[in-house]
């Protein structure tokens, strides 16, 4: 039953044994400890409730440092959107004026699982990891999912392509019309997308804390999903070796994100150095992201 840690993400509809699993989790309050109302009428850390995606999240909300607060309905965390609904298609064009599709998946994950084209949204193709990247994954997975979704994350700091890629994400940040959303999304919405989410709100000075706070939501958001597939994969008789990796491939851990922090410190200083070494962001970039994403 071999599986990579990317195929993982794809299959998160299926098990590995092409077993469906549970629809996408519904109506899930967002843990009080950091919840803020905002504007658009969801708390900080909540998810957008959509039938054909989970894991959908706007960002609108998050206090920084310096006391503002990120503004609602421009910026977008989510997992694969291959099944939205009209109704889903109109809540984020309408609601949430999405304007661009930041799809960090695969090559391979974007044509199995393409995503559904929207009026007025601008798709944007932006490989965090490459084919090839994610077939290697496979041996280190069979033997260690854990040690394997740490790998991942280092990989999305030292690799020329991943830093390419989350440099992408930032040129659409800063260019996308004033008033106007972007989304950013992997399979799943809790690694690259994760990550991704990291280095945006880092940039706009939200505290660590808060960062490591939005990246475990996945496991709440997720939860149905993943015990659904793990479960189908105990019916079809998985040893506890595949069922132990599969589980480390489903969940995000906060040793998982330690290890990119760890890379960025270790190569660039800080996860700030990275954004400005290892991206190429300027001062001026950084300033600009705050003006146009920031609210007192």
């Amino acid at each position: 039953m071999k599986k990579s840690i990317l195929s993982v993400m794809v299959a998160l509809t299926l098990s590995s044994t092409g077993v469906a699993i549970a629809a996408p989790i519904q109506n899930q309050a967002s843990p009080t400890a950091i919840a803020a109302t905002t504007k658009s009428g969801y708390g900080a850390g909540s998810q957008i409730k959509l039938s054909g995606a989970v894991n959908v999240r706007d960002l609108g909300g998050y206090r920084t440092k310096s006391g503002l607060k990120v503004k609602p309905n421009m910026l977008i965390r989510s997992a694969k959107l291959n099944t939205l609904t009209k109704h889903d298609q109109q809540v984020l064009t309408k609601q949430h004026h999405l304007a661009v599709d930041v799809d960090l998946r695969t090559p391979a994950e974007m044509k199995s699982a393409p995503d559904v084209k929207m009026s007025g949204v601008t798709y944007v193709a932006d490989p965090v990891v490459s084919n090839k990247e994610s077939q290697s994954n496979d041996k280190i997975f069979d033997k260690n999912g854990e040690q394997a979704m740490i790998d991942y994350y280092n990989y999305f700091v030292d690799s020329t392509q991943g830093r390419a890629a989350y440099k992408k994400l930032f040129h659409e940040l800063l260019t996308v019309p004033k008033g106007k959303a972007v989304l950013w999304h992997c399979s799943a919405g809790k690694d690259r997308a994760g990550f991704g989410t990291a280095l945006v709100l880092t940039a706009l000075g939200v505290d660590k804390d808060t960062i490591y706070k939005d990246f475990l939501l996945s496991n709440k958001y997720r939860k149905q999903t993943n015990d659904a597939a793990l479960a189908a994969l105990k019916k079809k008789g998985a040893s506890k070796t595949e069922l132990k990796s599969n589980y480390y491939g489903l969940i995000v851990e906060k040793q998982y994100l330690d290890e990119a922090y760890k890379a960025a410190n270790k190569h660039y200083g800080s996860m700030n150095g990275f954004l400005h070494k290892g991206l190429g962001l300027t001062s001026s970039d950084i300033n600009k992201l705050r003006a146009k994403y920031l609210e007192k």
